[in-house]
Order: C-alpha cells, then structure tokens, then sequence
C-alpha cells in the first residue's frame, strides 16, 4: 500500500478495511459451516460408516482440532513475517477441497483425514484475520471490528443449520443426487460437496484484499530470536489466563457445536430436518446481540481507560452462563430447552466474542500472529478434541447409555463455565499491567 493511501492518522483507509473486514467475515462463514456440517449429519454419516459415539468423537472432534492447533503455530509463526492475504487464501482453498473430499469417504480413516484437512486449513485464517483488522482498525474500534469478525461464527451455524437441513432433506428425498465428477453421491455427501464449493470462489477473492502495513515498526526492528518465548515467560500469568479462561468459557458452546443435532435427536426426537430452522434462528439472532453487546460494553469501558475490560465483561457474563449450561441439557420441554440455548450462545458471544481485543493489546504486532494461534492451540484442544472425548467417555463410559448425553453436556459446560470465569476474574491486574507495558514499549 502506498503512503498516499494512508490516511493523515496512519490507519488505512476506512474503504480498504471495511472491505477486508467483510472479505475475512465471509470467510468465517464458510469456515464455521465446514467445520460443524458435519456435526448436523452424525446420524447418517455415523449409520452410513457404522461409527460410534467415541469413533465420531475422534473424527468430528480430535481430527480437527489435532491439526487445526498443530499447524496453527508455524502458520503463526509466517503470518507475523509474510504476506497474510496470500496465507487467508491458500488456507481458505485447502479447507474447501478437504470438505469437498470428505463426500467421497468410505471408511472411517479416510473420513478422518477429510478432517485433518478441514483443520489444517482454517489454522491459516484466525491469526492472520486477527493480526489483519489489528492493523486495519484503531483501537477504539477494534473491539467492534473483532466482534463484526467474529459473527462469522454465528451466521456460519445458522447457516449451516438451515442450510444443512434443507440440503439434507432435500437430497433424502431425492434418493441421492448425480452430480457431475462425482456420479451419484448419497444425500449426506451431496451436502460436503455443495457447502465446500462456494470456498474456492472465496479463495480467489481474499486476494483483492490490500495488506496493510504493520505497525509499531521500532518496536519490532528489536525483535530477536526467541523472542516470543521470552514474551510468552515475562506475559505467562496474563497470557495463562487470556488462552484458558476465555476457554473454558467456550466449553459449552464447543460441546452444542459438536453434539447438540446429537442431544435434540435423542432427546427431543429431532433430526436434521426438523433442527434446522429453530437452529438457524438461535445461532443468527442471540449470537449477533451476545457479540455486540460484549463488544460494545468493552469499547466503552476501554474508552474510559479500564485496561481489564475485556476480562471484566467475560467474568461478569460467565457467572450467569453457570446455571444456563448446566440446565439446557437436562430439559426434557423443547421449547423450554431451546430458550436456555439461545440463552447460552448469547452469553458465550457476549463473554467470548472479543477476546482478540486482548492479543491486540498484549502482544506486539509481529508477535500477535504466533500469540493469537497459542490461544487458538489451547481453546481448540479443549473445546474440540478433549471436550469431544470427555463427553463421549462420560455418556458411554460413565453413565453407560446414549441417551445419557444431555448430562455430560451439563457437566462439561457448567464445570467451564465456573472455572473460566474464576481465571478471567484472577487476570484482572495483570492484563491491566500488561497493556500498559506493550504500549509503552510500542511508543519508544
């Protein structure tokens, strides 16, 4: 970008960042609709491939998450050092093809490497997307353009929910559908194939993207080797605090991710079809309020020189997500079980939504990439691998019956619920103390 194309203040272009910003939301989208379609048809899938509770667990959970976090921090490691619109797009292409190839899976190996590469590539857009709109956005309207970021995950379920429902629905009756390449592909693998394609069109868009030049140059002319290690020891208690609070607070929204068309089939007798619509409505319509409304009330508070407003505003809506996750799995009413979840992903937005604002204010630029990827290595880990296998060892392991899945959501949800809102409260003054050290540094 040339030095024309930069406003007096330094920051590009509202059009230039307003467009990128829309370029990586809709790719949030896709990304987000990729990564639980597959949640929306365990049933067929499961039957089709003859999978268990913990052999789905693996594949729907581990086989992601695995490779999302493993490949996320060298791909960190390259956003802070290369061109990230160029990482977005390859990521987003690699993503899409690995959707498209889990329609022609026969067994349960190739199914999970489908979804190794789902995981591979989404671990390219997070950090790049974040350190993007770091340097897109100032400070005072980062937090909104994090939260406008980060509806993708809203309107990525709702899609995928409604969307994934009437695909199905329609492909069932149907009988299959013949498409060209492909042949005939059962109603469920139809589905891969039409959500995967829109993603190679956005591959190819994510490259009118302008990159943005970095800021904070003098700071980061002294960044050494092993620099981010010794960031990570001087920062470990804000930083410990940052990756597992935020976390386990996402816990019982992984969990729904992940086995919610699973609890509503056993329990409430729905199946994909029926789902899609109320699904829809929830992940479209709470989670947009949950994230600005985080978002908005972090601005504020930021604005008036509260540091710890991030933590603050996480804490104070994960006390009242505790008896919300607990409860929504355990109610046998669907009307009733579906307010509780719409109040549940309200909470978690409006708890989880902004964490980034935390990255842009901790870490310095060409460290945030690689920092951003660490908080997704520990969130993913948690909320999709171990969250994955801990609810399944719980509902086949300890309480011994599949219809017994609702209690080991409460158990999950509720526990993280309580613990994340207990660390996000303990790194208060150390985020404060953080802040206050980066910028420091940053304007020396």
């Amino acid at each position: 970008m040339s030095d024309e194309c930069i406003p007096d203040d330094g920051w590009p272009p509202r059009r230039q960042a307003n467009w990128a910003l829309l370029l990586l939301f809709l790719a949030y989208i896709v990304a987000f609709i990729d990564r639980i379609i597959l949640a929306i048809l365990i049933r067929p899938v499961s039957t089709d491939l003859q999978l268990n509770d913990m052999q789905f667990a693996l594949v729907g959970g581990v086989a992601f998450s695995l490779f999302y976090v493993t490949a996320g921090l060298p791909i960190g490691w390259l956003v802070d050092r290369y061109p990230r619109r160029t990482i977005v797009a390859v990521g987003v292409a690699i993503w899409s093809l690995a959707t498209i190839g889990t329609a022609l899976a026969a067994t349960f190996g190739w199914l999970f490497l489908s979804r190794v590469g789902v995981g591979i590539g989404e671990a390219a857009l997070a950090p790049a997307a974040y350190s993007l709109i770091a340097d897109y956005f100032p400070p005072e309207r980062r937090g909104r353009a994090v939260a406008i970021y980060t509806l993708g995950v809203s309107l990525g379920a709702s899609i995928a929910y409604f969307v994934g429902g009437q695909l199905i629905g329609f492909a069932s009756q149907a009988g299959g559908i013949a498409l060209p390449l492909f042949g005939d592909l059962a109603a469920w693998r139809f589905v891969f194939v039409a959500v995967g394609l829109p993603g190679l069109l956005l591959a190819l868009l994510t490259l009118t993207m302008r990159e943005p030049p970095r800021r904070g140059d003098k700071l980061e002319e002294r960044i050494e080797k092993g620099a981010f290690v010794h960031f990570i020891r001087r920062n470990r208690g804000v930083s410990a605090t940052y990756f597992l609070g935020y976390s386990f607070i996402n816990l019982s929204f992984a969990g729904f991710m992940l086995w919610g068309p699973a609890l509503f089939e056993r329990v409430h007798g729905m199946g994909p079809a029926d789902i899609g619509v109320p699904l829809a409505l929830i992940f479209l319509i709470p989670t947009i309020l949950g994230q600005w409304f985080g978002a908005a009330v972090t601005d504020r508070m930021v604005a008036r020189g509260h540091a710890d407003a991030p933590f603050l505003t996480g804490a104070a809506c994960a006390v009242l997500l505790v008896p919300t996750a607990i409860a929504m799995p355990l109610l046998a009413d669907t009307k009733l079980a579906f307010a509780a979840l719409a109040l549940l992903v309200f909470l978690v937005c409006a708890s989880v939504g902004h964490h980034a604002v935390v990255a842009a204010a901790v870490a310095p630029n060409r460290m945030r990439g690689l920092y951003v990827a660490s908080f997704f290595f520990v969130q993913n880990i948690l909320g999709q691998a171990i969250v994955a296998l801990v609810t399944a060892f719980l509902t086949d392991t300890v309480f011994g019956s599949p219809d017994s899945l609702g209690k080991s959501m409460a158990i999950v949800g509720g526990a993280g619920a309580v613990g994340g809102c207990a660390l996000l409260l303990l790194g208060r003054g150390m985020l404060r103390r953080a802040s206050a050290e980066n910028r420091q540094l940053s304007s020396t």
